[in-house]
């Protein structure tokens, strides 16, 4: 059998390319992971004073006993300080990395919808697995070139440590003139719904009623014909600012 012909293969793929061994995987998923949870502690603790195990569950929809293992991982790293029963604070080193991903995470939201034109209520999931492959620099060009936005399309700041001193929607009064401001929850089905009954970020809104209890308010909405009703948990997403 003749030998097979040997050639000389001059294109190379880059490093970035080439098909990752599985301890490699592992450690970039890992990577990823502590991350997400970092942001995630972030994000809880701007709403509550004590962030709990249990809270972090809830939020990344994972049993305790994941948080658990992840907590002490974070520890290891400098991340977070966790005291048993006492709550979970993160470290300077973990505040200074959840700003930095939120920043790119809002960054990318706003190029995705201003630029792209993606829906408004579709990018979070996206930004979230975009955010952890951006560098610094990168983040500058998209500031630059999206004119340096100062809120996410859903009205967060970019700048993490920024405060608007927006307040919760279930806080207000009858007849209070609001603006709004931001939205907290940006899972898509909420999103797709706060989009469908127009309490959009900059649209102003007007308390009408509200039930005894404050479980349910009705609320006269900019651009709609018909007042809405929404319950607590939607209002206490639903950050606005009193109309000037």
């Amino acid at each position: 059998m003749p030998a097979r012909e040997t050639r000389e293969v001059m294109l190379r793929v880059p490093a970035t390319c080439r098909p990752k061994a599985v301890r490699d995987r592992e450690k970039h998923e890992l990577t990823e992971s502590i991350e997400e949870y970092t942001e995630g502690i972030y994000r809880l603790q701007e709403e509550m004073e004590v962030v709990s195990t249990g809270d972090i569950a809830k939020y990344m929809c994972v049993a305790p006993a994941s948080v658990t293992t992840m907590l002490k991982r974070l520890a290891e790293i400098g991340l977070v300080e966790h005291t048993p029963y006492q709550g979970v604070r993160l470290t300077e080193k973990g505040e200074v990395l959840s700003v930095s991903l939120l920043r790119k995470h809002r960054l990318v939201e706003r190029m995705l919808v201003d630029f792209l034109e993606l829906p408004w209520e579709d990018v979070h999931d996206l930004a979230c697995k975009l955010e952890h492959y951006l560098s610094e620099d990168v983040a500058d060009r998209i500031a630059k070139a999206m004119n340096y936005p100062t809120t996410c399309p859903h009205g967060n700041p970019v700048d993490a440590t920024e405060k608007d001193n927006a307040r919760r929607l279930a806080e207000c009064a009858v007849g209070e003139k609001l603006i709004v401001a931001r939205i907290s929850d940006e899972r898509l089905e909420f999103l797709t719904y706060v989009m469908e009954i127009g309490l959009l970020p900059q649209t102003p809104v007007s308390v009408k009623a509200r039930t005894p209890f404050g479980d349910v308010m009705t609320l006269r909405v900019e651009g709609r014909d018909e007042a809405i009703a929404i319950g607590r948990d939607v209002a206490n997403s639903i950050f606005v600012h009193v109309q000037a």
